[in-house]
């Protein structure tokens, strides 16, 4: 008995979904990015390169923005989980490492080219606004566990603090391509926190 497909409209963004092979299809998705650009992905090349048969795809994404968007909250998911150290300095540190390294050199590295489509496409547009807001929530829980153990006393946007850790690495991930040291990253986290002080 073949498995029932997502209710109507859903495009299978959660991680936790998915057809069997998922991970290849994903894996293929990402392959193709890195060879063919978005312009040139296609349901049909993702269908040839991870052995999925195409009406399985279609079934679970109705389109190529679909799929590209679920591909990125799967590596999301899989490669950024919020980092837990038991101080601020070393959550925010742990951060800033994983998403450097996740635009730098993981999946991340593709987005800046599939970002570039979100005007014509508002399944693009809803992930760019999802994974912007992924960032700021994860920011939030680390300044709430802060918090909690009274490192933080005042009053801290977390919008403007996930925007002034993650503008750096995008800026070098993107625009200038230049890797994020360790010595940067801590004098980055080190500076910043020397902000939330004053």
């Amino acid at each position: 008995m073949t498995a029932a497909g997502p209710p109507p409209g859903d495009t299978g963004g959660r991680a936790t979904r998915g057809p069997r092979g998922a991970a290849a299809i994903h894996a293929a998705v990402l392959d193709l990015l890195s060879t063919e650009g978005y312009a040139g992905l296609t349901i049909e090349g993702v269908a040839r390169r991870s052995g999925v048969n195409k009406t399985t795809l279609y079934r679970w994404w109705p389109s190529k923005p679909a799929l590209v968007a679920a591909t990125f909250r799967y590596a999301v998911a899989r490669e950024l989980p919020v980092p837990d150290t038991g101080s601020l300095r070393g959550d925010l540190l742990a951060l800033l490492r994983s998403k450097a390294a996740f635009l730098g050199e993981g999946p991340g590295r593709l987005a800046s080219d599939v970002l570039a489509h979100t005007g014509a496409d508002p399944e693009l547009a809803r992930l760019a606004d999802e994974l912007l807001g992924q960032h700021s929530l994860h920011v939030a829980e680390i300044t709430g566990r802060a918090r909690a153990r009274g490192e933080l006393t005042g009053t801290v946007d977390d919008l403007l603090l996930a925007d002034l850790l993650l503008g750096p690495v995008w800026l070098r991930a993107v625009v200038t391509h230049r890797p994020l040291s360790t010595a940067d990253a801590e004098a980055l986290v080190d500076t910043l926190l020397t902000g939330l002080d004053g």
